[in-house]
Formats: C-alpha cells, structure tokens, sequence
C-alpha cells in the first residue's frame, strides 16, 4: 500500500505537464515528507525504504527523458542564482537532495547533455553564483557516476582556467602592448572541442576594430601553441558597448550580433533591413532575431519604421 501510494503520487507530478516547471520542487518536498514517515512511523524499515525507492525509480522515469531535462534545468536554476540568497551550506543541502532525485533517473545520459549545456553558459557567461558550488557539484556527480562520467566537466573548468593564463600573457606580450589600442577590451576562451557542447559555425562580418583584435591575438597564440588551429565561435561571443544617447551616455551588455549591428549606427541614423544583412553577413533567420531583440524588446536601442527601416532610438 505505501509502494502503490508513492507510484500514484509521484505518476501525478511528473504527468502534471501544466506545472513542470515546479516538477522538481514538488518533488523535493514529497521525497521529504516520505522520508519523515519513513523514519518516524516506520523506524527505517527496510521493505518500506525499498519500496519508497522501486516507487520513485517507477514514476521518475515514466516519462523517459524529460525529467532527467528538468532535474538538470533546477541545478542550473540553483547555480546560477545562488539559490536566491540562500547560504553556501543552504545551496549545498539543496543539491544533495536533489541528487537523490538524480540517483533514480536512467536516463542519466541526457542528464549529462543538458547539464553540460548550461555549465557551458554559465561559464562562459560568467553567470554562476559560486565556482566553488560548481566544483562540488561536479565532485558529487563524480561520485556518483565515476570520472568517465565527469571528465569532459572538469575539462570544461581546465580550459577556463588556462584561458586565464593565455590572456595574462598576452596582455603582456609585445604584439598587445604595440598594436592593440587602449580604448578596447578583449578577453578570449580558448576551448577544446571535444569537452564543450557542439555548436554550429555562424558567420558575421566584423567591425575592422574587432578584426584588427582578432588577427592580433590569432598570430599571438599560434606562434605560441605551433599546430593547432582556431575557430571563432561567434554565436558564444558577448559585448559591452559605450553608448552615446540623447538622454546621456549607457553601457548596453549585448550578444556579438547585437553589438555588430549597432555598430553600423556610428556612421548613419538610419538603415535598411537589406544593407544591415549586406554589411554584417548574418544569416537571415538570425538577423530578425537579432533584430527584434533591439527594436521590439523592454528596453529598445533601434526604432522600427512602417517602410522596414531601422532607426536609432530617441
């Protein structure tokens, strides 16, 4: 009866499509209240800790892949906001427990996908609360699964941290001291290709200003590491521009594309949707979302006319 209660329970969670983004929440909350009654009604029983177990191992993966996604995308959300203030100690509780969770799922190959992904972004956006959480979050998967499991995470936190001594030197290095100008920043990751998710090659035409940069740090870093090869993932790249507005100065934190387009504007007010695809060679689909994010968003950098021009903001 306890088995078949849990199964019944647990199957109305995890088929509640309306609520999945509360699924693992839900789930944390019902896994506590169970091991409460294991523990005081129960006395830790043996058949009834299986039972809890073959229950939840029935239901998690009822729905195969997707909540293995889930499990991954509550990690994610933990990381990145630091569990909402909480306390280190507070964080680190929260993913022991839902580590358990993660015990049940089979699927634990597509756990590993999408939690690869958002470390990636987290990482190269800068956007995790503590690396000191992800470290330990990597060392409980390790665990869990072995090194085989977690040897391409732990690549991804090697490449971040060479990328760091890779800039070092060449912030000191000859070739940025003399060609590089004073007014613009750069920071590059060097990644290696077989620890990071794929990602499709996205052309664009750069600005000169971010051409001469690259070319000034391409030659820097193969005359250092001889035989290897660099590919710039543009669809990864972030800017920070100073912004001149009628109503004062602004710094925009933008994607690469976003940056690129609105560097067209330094020359004109005004330009059409066909020269903005012609000077920057983003691909269309791209281009109107790039687009739309600027001109139809919260805050709006450009102004859309009636005639599918785009203008500069007022």
């Amino acid at each position: 009866s306890w088995g078949a209660y849990v199964k019944r329970r647990g199957l109305e969670v995890v088929q509640d499509e309306e609520k999945e983004k509360d699924m693992v929440a839900t789930l944390l909350e019902f896994k506590g209240k169970l091991d409460s009654i294991l523990d005081d009604c129960f006395q830790k029983n043996e058949m009834f800790a299986y039972a809890l177990k073959e229950a939840f191992e029935y239901f998690i993966n009822y729905r195969q892949n997707r909540p293995a996604e889930l499990v991954a995308k509550f990690i994610n959300t933990q990381l990145r906001s630091g569990n909402k203030g909480a306390s280190d100690e507070q964080l680190e509780a929260t993913l022991d427990r839902v580590l358990i969770l993660f015990r049940y799922i089979h699927g634990k190959d597509v756990f590993e996908a999408f939690y690869k992904k958002d470390l990636a972004k987290r990482l190269l956006l800068n956007r995790s609360a503590s690396i000191d959480a992800e470290k330990s979050m990597i060392t409980k998967l390790k665990t869990e699964c072995g090194s085989q499991f977690t040897q391409k995470l732990e690549g991804m936190f090697k490449d971040i941290e060479l990328s760091k001594d890779i800039m070092t030197s060449f912030r000191e290095s000859s070739q940025a001291r003399n060609k590089l100008s004073q007014t613009i920043d750069m920071n590059v990751q060097v990644l290696t290709t077989g620890y990071w998710p794929t990602y499709p090659p996205v052309d664009v035409e750069l600005p000169h200003e971010m051409n001469v940069y690259q070319t000034i740090f391409r030659d820097f870093y193969l005359a250092k590491y001889s035989g290897r090869r660099l590919m710039w993932q543009n669809s990864l790249g972030t800017c920070v521009l100073k912004a001149e507005f009628p109503k004062g100065r602004k710094e925009l934190s933008l994607s690469l594309f976003q940056a690129v387009v609105l560097m067209l504007f330094n020359d004109v007010d005004e330009i059409s949707f066909k020269d903005i695809a012609k000077y920057t060679k983003i691909e269309d689909k791209e281009l109107r979302r790039t687009l739309q994010s600027l001109a139809c968003g919260k805050v709006r950098e450009l102004q859309k006319n009636p005639k599918g021009r785009e203008v500069k903001d007022d």
